[in-house]
């Protein structure tokens, strides 16, 4: 590990020794990406010890002249960011007023205590833990080693993520119809049955981008193992704050499943009514067919025929009557939801998504492989990536909410006194570059300074 002075001298060692092996065909670009890479890591820690360092003694001779601080020893501590382990000494101060002991550059950089991984690098580890595993992420994140309890720690320490978290957009009050789309995903527990981890999804309408596909413009997601009666008021307070600032409210269909919760929405969300999405009306109308014919039985829906749809389900028996309470379970659901199953055949506008939702938002991360959650755990990842989902930055949220929430009183150090020492510390700039070389004074004038311009410009005349 080098120096901050040796720092320009590695780049151009690197730059030649690279430029020398490549010419001479002894490695190839796969080979130069990835020493880059590790020169770049490298240089990152070399770089991040030596700030903390010069960090360290600007604090020390700022309050040495005071004498309030005496230093008792120079101890080390190692930080794992996401250039690989970084060892620093910092000196460890006892108080000679109340005889407390401190490290000022931790608490000078608010750092806790006992951490060992360093807030990017914290912050990190959550945005990858919403993708992949726990250890995957640690491995995506470091060089070096963390534990996947390190990243459920991080996760943790960042808190449930509020539904409203993320920007709320512009107000839009000229729209006249709102859709919602909610169903669930079962999620297994670790110590009780599977858990109804809801979705739900509100956009404004869908828009052509190819062949058979489609995406929804304002979508905004909402997701929690709450009760409809804390879920949903949420929702409408969305739409109430995005949708309703005009003289009237928009209409709001409900797309859903017709599962209780789902058709709780009505009683909570303004101006609403429910429907059944399209994949749910096709399980249950197979439920009833078989594998005969359904078109009838669609046809009696579309002409919203109930007798009609009645008789074609007698058929049904007739013909199969092993059949009976796979049919009977159909026709009940079906007669029970007429109307929203009618709507979603005959309007155009009440196709729904609401299994896609849930498959990339929920499934994926949560129940798509073998694993057991927490409610907690559970919880908090539903949340994330539904952060996600809704145009959040997951590794600025991190940065914000990984940490305690009481912060530390910053030590009594003299801010002017800290300036002056840290301009000591500050580095010169390379002037070999022409851009960055020091101005001589009085070359700004235009009938006698051009001689000085010269000179800066190591004899080279501009063309204006």
């Amino acid at each position: 590990m080098f120096s901050i002075q040796q720092f320009p001298n590695a780049c151009v060692d690197f730059f030649n020794d690279t430029l020398q092996k490549v010419l001479c065909h002894q490695v190839s670009l796969a080979q130069v990406s990835q020493n880059l890479n590790q020169f770049l890591l490298m240089s990152g820690a070399s770089l991040m010890k030596n700030v903390l360092e010069q960090l360290d003694t600007a604090i020390y001779e700022s309050v040495k002249p005071t004498h309030r601080y005496r230093v008792k020893e120079l101890r080390s501590r190692t930080l794992t960011t996401i250039w690989g382990d970084v060892t620093f000494k910092r000196k460890y101060y006892q108080d000679m007023q109340g005889s407390s002991y401190h490290y000022l550059l931790d608490e000078w950089l608010d750092l806790e205590k006992y951490a060992h991984i360093d807030p990017l690098c914290q912050a990190t580890l959550a945005a990858h833990a919403a993708n992949v595993s726990y250890s995957k992420a640690a491995e995506l994140t470091a060089p070096q080693g963390i534990s996947a309890q390190s990243v459920l720690h991080t996760i943790r320490k960042m808190g449930t993520i509020p539904n409203d978290a993320a920007a709320m957009p512009a107000p839009k009050p000229g729209i006249q119809q709102v859709y919602v789309e909610a169903d669930e995903d079962h999620t297994a527990m670790q110590r009780t049955h599977n858990k109804q981890m809801k979705l739900i999804t509100v956009y404004e309408s869908k828009k052509e981008v190819g062949k058979g596909r489609r995406v929804l413009c304002g979508r905004r997601s909402f997701s929690g193992l709450e009760p409809p009666s804390a879920l949903w008021p949420e929702v409408d307070r969305y739409i109430a704050t995005v949708y309703g600032q005009g003289n009237t409210k928009p209409q709001v269909m409900i797309k859903g499943d017709a599962a209780n919760w789902i058709q709780a929405g009505i009683h909570y969300v303004g101006y609403s009514h429910t429907v059944v999405d399209g994949y749910h009306i096709s399980q249950y109308i197979r439920k009833i067919a078989g594998n005969g014919d359904s078109m009838p039985l669609y046809r009696a829906l579309r002409d919203n025929d109930p007798k009609k749809f009645i008789k074609e389900v007698q058929k049904k028996y007739a013909h199969n009557p092993k059949r009976k309470k796979l049919i009977e379970t159909g026709r009940q659901y079906i007669l029970s939801n007429w109307d929203g199953i009618h709507e979603t055949l005959t309007v155009p506008e009440a196709a729904s998504s609401t299994e896609g939702h849930v498959s990339h938002i929920l499934s994926e991360r949560l129940s798509s492989r073998g694993m057991g959650w927490s409610p907690i755990g559970a919880e908090q990842m539903a949340r994330m990536r539904t952060y996600v989902a809704n145009g959040g930055n997951l590794v600025e949220y991190a940065l914000t909410h990984c940490h305690r929430a009481e912060k530390q009183v910053l030590p009594d150090v003299d801010n002017t006194a800290l300036q002056t020492s840290c301009k000591r510390h500050q580095l010169s700039y390379y002037t070999d570059i022409p851009s960055e070389a020091a101005h001589m004074p009085g070359r700004e004038f235009q009938r006698t300074g051009g001689w000085m311009r010269l000179i800066e410009d190591s004899g080279y005349q501009h063309l204006m």
